[in-house]
């Protein structure tokens, strides 16, 4: 037999060993050809080469997602992306992805390095946007891609980019926050700042004199702008509207939407300033923003919504149009160790592996094999042993002690990386193309 027959069988064989061991999981869509089998979408076969390159095993060590895409970070510094690559509100194909293009992707594929050369390597930290994707250097300066239609890539300009661009004036960056319209970060110095949307408040900055670019209405930043009146905080998160801190007394400041209560004061008032969640919450060791509410976790193992509870995010066991404006604590609890918010819908990880969702389910977001609405917590199906969990825009994301990585949720833009674009409402495994990569060179012979 010749030899590229032979190694094109013994890929194969591979393959179906892949498949077999996770039985739920499809291979790659038909689109993947001979010059990208690496990332499953055809390129002309002059890129060859990098797709070609040998993919790292570093494990992934952080995971979000965006609106209908995902982005991983590995112990290598590099960064992973996929699902959908375009955007809405006008902006169109923005190349969300990083890796060059507008096409969408169902596994990942390496964000590609500025200016198209190389890859993005040496990376700290990531987040994940609603239309554009972030990244911290080891250096401190912090770079972006994808839309930027409201500024959000913070270098001056609403120019959507494919590749990463470095955000302008910041360096010595420590942490990162954002979600929807709008981005936060955090420099050494301890001074909070945000750009983007600033249509509630949400970039905590008077930015009346910069109107934004059509079809958006209020105002923008394209540039960071500094936060009033808040200094050293520990973390930082950006909900659709709004940003929450977590302050070193372990107490929470809020700014920006607040018409379903998700700033916590007590109130539906928005703020375009920091002001005080209620008292009623203290101890904080954690906090994520949801796209209209919130959830923190106390340093006794409590867990504490407040905001939207129109799916029932808020787990109180109902359902209500009018939203809640004073942290509520979700009862039948313990051993938490992480939260995290989505979109209309709320998780929690327990010290046993196991993760806990509820709120909304149209997409199959819960996990639970249905895609009905639960307004107290429910378990995710089949899943155990989970070290790192992530609810995201529509679907969510988790890391298992054994380095896989697992989706469920909304994929039908490929989001859930399992080599397909369907929804699924239990946990399939995330396909990241390692055996691909490393046999391409040898088939190409």
């Amino acid at each position: 037999m010749p030899i590229g027959r032979c190694l094109l069988a013994v890929l194969l064989v591979l393959v179906v060993v892949v498949s077999a061991r996770a039985a739920t999981v499809d291979l790659p869509p038909t689109d993947q050809t001979i010059c990208h089998a690496a990332t499953g979408n055809p390129i002309n076969c002059a890129e060859a080469d990098r797709s070609a390159r040998p993919t790292s095993s570093a494990s992934v060590i952080s995971l979000w997602g965006g609106a209908r895409e995902s982005i991983a970070l590995k112990s290598d510094g590099t960064v992973w992306t996929w699902g959908v690559n375009n955007c809405v509100l006008g902006a169109g194909p923005c190349g969300k992805l990083g890796d060059g293009t507008v096409i969408s992707r169902s596994i990942p594929i390496q964000v590609h390095g500025p200016g198209d050369v190389g890859y993005l390597t040496s990376i700290t930290a990531i987040m994940g946007g609603e239309h554009n994707n972030y990244a911290l250097k080891s250096d401190g300066t912090l770079w972006a891609w994808g839309g930027n239609f409201a500024g959000q890539l913070g270098n001056g300009t609403y120019t959507n980019t494919v590749t990463p661009v470095q955000v302008s004036g910041l360096v010595s960056v420590t942490a990162l926050g954002g979600r929807g319209y709008h981005n936060l970060a955090v420099t050494s110095d301890g001074n909070v700042w945000a750009w983007g949307w600033n249509s509630r408040g949400q970039l905590g900055h008077d930015t009346s004199g910069s109107l934004c670019p059509p079809p958006l209405t209020g105002t923008c930043s394209n540039v960071p702008v500094q936060v009033i009146g808040i200094t050293n905080p520990l973390t930082i998160t950006g909900g659709g509207f709004f940003s929450l801190a977590l302050m070193p007394d372990h107490t929470l400041r809020a700014w920006g939407a607040n018409e379903y209560g998700e700033l916590g004061d007590g109130s539906t008032t928005d703020r375009s300033a920091p002001v005080h969640v209620s008292a009623v919450l203290s101890n904080v060791v954690q906090v994520s923003a949801g796209w209209k509410h919130a959830v923190a976790l106390t340093a006794d193992g409590k867990v504490w919504t407040w905001g939207d509870n129109t799916a029932g995010e808020i787990g109180n066991g109902v359902t209500s149009t009018i939203g809640v404006s004073v942290p509520f604590q979700v009862p039948g609890l313990s051993h938490v160790i992480g939260v995290s918010a989505g979109d209309r819908f709320t998780g929690i990880l327990k010290d046993d592996g196991t993760v806990w969702t509820w709120g909304w389910n149209g997409f199959g977001q819960l996990g639970d094999g249905t895609f009905a609405d639960k307004s107290s917590p429910v378990k995710v199906t089949g899943l155990t042993s989970v070290t790192l969990f992530a609810a995201r825009d529509y679907h969510d994301l988790v890391v298992k002690s054994d380095g896989t990585v697992w989706a469920w949720g909304s994929g039908g833009n490929g989001e859930l990386g399992n080599g397909v674009f369907a929804d699924s409402p239990v946990p399939v495994q995330v396909l990241f193309p390692q055996m691909f990569s490393v046999f391409l060179p040898l088939i190409q012979r």
